[in-house]
């Protein structure tokens, strides 16, 4: 035997065995790997396993190779196939499950030798595995020193000369500007006009004498004099028909009766004296005395004067009911039942707004976050579950007594937001509007075991049922 291969094997019987693993879809190997790390091997339809595989056969994640006691074990389900060889001797999955496998609840799990090889199959899917002998890590490919060069060979001298004279000439003026811009040498006529600007104005307020009151008796400090007629004061621009706020508790809409007695006399007396045709009476003649900005109260007291009189209730001897003083109505009109129901006319019609009620039925999440189903439901009770009423109020519209039963599936990606969104029912319109409100749903962020943001997959049923 050669030295050469003396060595070869010397360095194989110093490096490990470990795993290589063959993906064959459709009878067409789409993937090999070799696992260096001896870490677990998962399958499924998950982003997240070592082999991502989407097959709906498959579970969303199964460890099929798993490491036990510092060596490989492996987990198949009932529904694989498939055949293993230890070295001397091939075992299908029915004879191992009579012997060398274990049984454990839903799975098998069977020992491997670093000298195993064999196949799994399930459905369109076959892995292909053996042992080997653990390959050199091949370097990273590199380009020949004389190819790459030194720094010094990469820096073009010409543009190295121009930054250079740069620096100099940019600190230079940096250096001249400090050395001679002194404070003693600030006296331009910048400098000034920044100071003159930046002077503080702040100055204390004098204080404003206090003036002695008016005398309200002489108005722009005139007297008045004896025999002088009093001009007439204006009355207050509020009208007359204005309760007073001295007895709001009284029966006739807040005014005192005295109050209410004037007021009709005043009313009364206008009325005459609109009524009549001269000047003296306040008819129209005198109308022209009431235009805007007029004192009213002269006014009135004119039509106060002229002493005409006049019956409020038509001609005759009719007058006003009772005592013809003004009361308050207490009439209760019409009673209504069930006033919050809206009625329509033409019968006793009542159209009721639908109304139904939303349970949930079942929970499932796919992965082991951080984000349980538990959070997830709690937030779709507390945030979401108007929109969804909103659905089912749409459905109920056209079916009073329509019942449903939905089944929500979406996945929460790393940044909290909802991502494949769907809804089955019996109901296509209502699945589509589900869907909608599904897809502006947001979770907190799921974290997998070692604190990274993941995905995480949900299964939400509710019972929708009417009132």
């Amino acid at each position: 035997m050669s030295n050469a291969k003396q060595r070869s094997m010397a360095a194989q019987a110093g490096r490990r065995r470990i795993l290589r693993i063959g993906v064959l879809l459709g009878g067409k190997i789409v993937e090999e790997r070799l696992i260096r790390g001896h870490d677990d091997v998962t399958i499924g339809q998950s982003s997240k396993n070592t082999f991502s595989i989407p097959l709906e056969t498959l579970p969303r994640q199964w460890t099929i190779f798993g490491n036990e006691n510092e060596g490989y074990v492996l987990k198949f389900l009932p529904k694989m196939d498939g055949r293993i060889s230890d070295g001397a001797s091939v075992y299908t999955f029915e004879q191992v499950k009579a012997g060398r496998a274990q049984n454990r609840g839903d799975h098998w799990v069977m020992p491997l030798t670093d000298q195993a090889r064999g196949k799994v199959t399930m459905g369109d899917l076959t892995l292909l595995f053996q042992f080997v002998t653990e390959p050199p890590v091949q370097p990273r490919p590199m380009l020949p020193h004389s190819v790459r060069g030194t720094l010094a060979e990469r820096i073009d001298p010409r543009l190295a000369v121009i930054c250079a004279i740069s620096i100099v000439i940019h600190f230079g003026i940096m250096l001249a500007a400090l050395i001679h811009d002194r404070p003693e040498k600030r006296n331009t006529l910048g400098y000034q006009a920044t100071q003159s600007i930046t002077v503080d104005t702040t100055f204390d307020a004098p204080e404003i004498p206090e003036q002695p009151p008016e005398d309200t008796k002489a108005e722009d400090g005139k007297k008045e004099e004896p025999g002088q007629k009093e001009e007439p004061k204006k009355v207050d621009k509020q009208p007359a028909s204005t309760p007073s706020k001295k007895d709001p508790g009284s029966a006739s809409g807040g005014r005192s009766e005295k109050d209410t007695a004037a007021l009709q006399e005043d009313v009364a007396r206008y009325a005459a004296a609109l009524a009549g045709d001269s000047e003296a009476d306040g008819g129209i003649t005198a109308m022209s005395k009431t235009a805007p900005g007029g004192d009213l109260k002269q006014q009135l007291n004119e039509v106060k004067d002229s002493n005409a009189s006049v019956k409020v209730g038509g001609t005759g001897d009719r007058g006003t009911r009772g005592d013809g003083e003004v009361r308050t109505g207490t009439g209760t009109g019409p009673k209504l039942e069930n006033p919050g129901e809206v009625k329509t006319t033409g019968g006793d019609k009542t159209a009721k707004e639908p109304k139904g009620r939303i349970q949930v039925s079942g929970k499932k999440s796919f992965d082991d976050t951080t984000l349980t189903p538990d959070a997830v439901l709690k937030r779709i009770m507390d945030v979401y579950m108007a929109g969804l009423k909103r659905c089912q109020k749409e459905m109920l519209k056209t079916d009073p007594t329509a019942r449903a039963r939905v089944e929500l599936n979406f996945t929460v990606n790393e940044s909290g937001r909802v991502t494949g969104p769907s809804a089955k029912s019996d109901y296509s319109g209502l699945n589509s509007c589900i869907k909608g409100q599904m897809g502006n749903w947001n979770f907190p962020k799921p974290k997998d075991s070692d604190g990274e943001a993941t995905e995480a997959t949900f299964q939400i049923t509710l019972a929708l049922q009417p009132e």
